[in-house]
């Protein structure tokens, strides 16, 4: 069996494209996942197996695995498929922003993807533009991860079309009232300026009403009080940063994004990612070292 396999990244997520030659082969993932991985079939079929059910893949369905699933593989001669990857934090710091407060992870999609679901293919049809316009010199993708739409595109896309353990939530989200303008207000300056002064009595100034009726308002409307939407909102951006290597300490970042009690800051973090900031730091910066000694070399 021979295997070519191309693949892309793009900000939080990336494709992987791969197509088999020989006699139909099993494929059995050891290591449990710590992305989303969403896998299309492009020609031939592969039978997924999970530990909760058998699916199988074709033209008209694909399947998702979550962080944390194992699953075995057995696809057919002359298979192809698409894998898309996309960053666990990625996914869920969307879905916090859809939902307007903070998510315990990881999110649990249904595994089966009927491609044939209108909104399911309305998303399937935007990845396969998205393929296409990475070869378009000046496509949306030229413009990076950072100001091209097609991030945002394809984690709202895939949370409002595949069905996982927040959906009930997300459609009340969607259906409840607008929020206020003081409330609106109040997010936006969260948003935009996290690190920022964002005392109660600035919060209130901005918004235009009291503390007492902003606070009760603001929970209202987003489920969580200032305080913890603010932590929720600076912690995503500590983990940006610390993936991305942009600070030589914790202490660096943490200061950078509000957190003035290091210790507190390293605890919280370790509560919603799962391992203290430094080791997140210190695989980051062994990432950039063995990237700069393959350029060296």
């Amino acid at each position: 069996m021979l295997c070519d396999l191309s693949a892309v990244g793009f900000g939080p997520f990336s494709l992987i494209y791969a197509r088999t030659y020989g006699d139909e082969f099993a494929v059995e993932l050891t290591e449990q996942v710590s992305y989303y991985d969403v896998n299309f079939a492009l020609f031939g079929t592969n039978q997924v197996d999970t530990d909760e059910e058998r699916l199988v893949l074709t033209q008209q369905s694909g399947c998702i695995l979550s962080p944390g699933m194992g699953a075995k593989m057995q696809v057919s001669d002359g298979y192809r498929q698409l894998h898309l990857r996309i960053e666990r934090f990625a996914l869920e710091r969307c879905l916090e922003q859809m939902l307007g407060r903070h998510v315990v992870g990881p999110v649990r999609f249904r595994t089966g993807m009927d491609l044939t679901v209108p909104a399911l293919a309305s998303w399937a049809r935007g990845i396969r533009l998205f393929v296409r316009d990475l070869d378009e010199v000046s496509g949306l993708s030229a413009f990076g991860p950072e100001l091209s739409p097609w991030a945002s595109f394809v984690m709202t896309g895939l949370l409002l079309a595949q069905p996982h353990d927040h959906s009930a939530q997300l459609a009340q989200r969607l259906a409840a009232p607008a929020r206020p303008p003081s409330v609106k207000r109040v997010v936006e300056l969260i948003e935009r300026d996290p690190g920022g002064d964002l005392s109660l009595a600035r919060l209130s100034a901005v918004s235009g009403v009291g503390p007492r009726s902003l606070q009760r308002s603001f929970r209202r409307h987003t489920g969580v009080s200032p305080r913890e939407y603010i932590q929720s909102v600076r912690l995503a951006r500590a983990h940006e940063d610390l993936v991305a290597g942009a600070g030589a300490t914790v202490a660096d970042i943490a200061l950078r994004w509000g957190f003035n009690h290091v210790p507190r800051f390293a605890h919280a973090y370790k509560e919603r990612y799962g391992v203290p900031p430094s080791t997140t730091l210190r695989a980051s910066q062994a990432e950039m070292m063995t990237l700069k000694d393959r350029f060296r070399s």
